[in-house]
């Protein structure tokens, strides 16, 4: 069975590429996985400052030949898993797409995955393909999809994540390599709650307006 490519290799540019190889992605997800249940580390659903640091002391701690450091090398490798976690959230959140947990694959008909990565190029190299820490990246990535009062549906949830990706990319491409990290999305409440009191603020002055007929 295939293993998706990313995972034992990250395709960047200049000197700051780096090939990545299985064990170092195992290690690099439990380490993930454990500091985002440490609240000294995760809050409200996102990373704090530093966090990757923290990463990079485990890997050195496992790994003490690897040589892997925070900047670049893990908020690359992060950026890359979350893009394609991502890309997997979308195509299971839509008819037709299910994922194989015995397999760690996506399951569809090819066509209709050809059709989707037209418009949803991240999706690309899914098919057939082994991801085999989604589990893991879904415990990180979809605690702010929880049930609950203010809870965001599964598409709300997966559109914040996209649209956050999509400005980490376009403000992150000076470190020389194709995947750095980006932070967990957060809600965006008190834009909306402006936005609406500013509308009403307008319509009440021409409503007060239009009433004076001496104006």
């Amino acid at each position: 069975m295939d293993i998706l490519e990313g995972s034992i290799a990250v395709r960047g540019r200049g000197k700051n590429k780096r090939k990545w190889i299985p064990v170092e992605d195992d290690e690099l997800i439990k380490a993930l996985v454990d500091v985002s249940l440490d609240p000294r580390w995760r809050s409200d659903g996102s990373f704090k400052n530093g966090y990757t640091s923290v990463l990079e002391a485990r890997l050195a701690e496992k790994l003490p030949d690897s040589k892997i450091s925070a900047t670049p090398h893990i908020e690359s490798r992060l950026r890359y898993f979350k893009t394609k976690y991502s890309a997997l959230e979308q195509m299971l959140n839509k008819s037709g797409f299910t994922w194989d947990p015995t397999k760690k694959m996506i399951q569809c008909e090819k066509q209709q995955y050809e059709t989707h990565c037209k418009n949803n190029p991240d999706a690309k190299g899914l098919y057939g393909v082994s991801f085999p820490y989604y589990d893991e990246l879904s415990m990180v990535y979809s605690k702010d999809m929880a049930t609950g009062e203010g809870a965001e549906d599964m598409t709300d949830a997966v559109q914040n994540l996209e649209e956050e990706l999509v400005r980490v990319n376009a403000n992150d491409e000076e470190d020389g390599e194709d995947m750095t990290s980006v932070e967990t999305p957060r809600r965006s409440v008190d834009s909306t709650s402006s936005s609406s009191k500013k509308r009403k603020k307008e319509w009440k002055g021409k409503k007060t307006s239009s009433s004076d007929p001496m104006k």
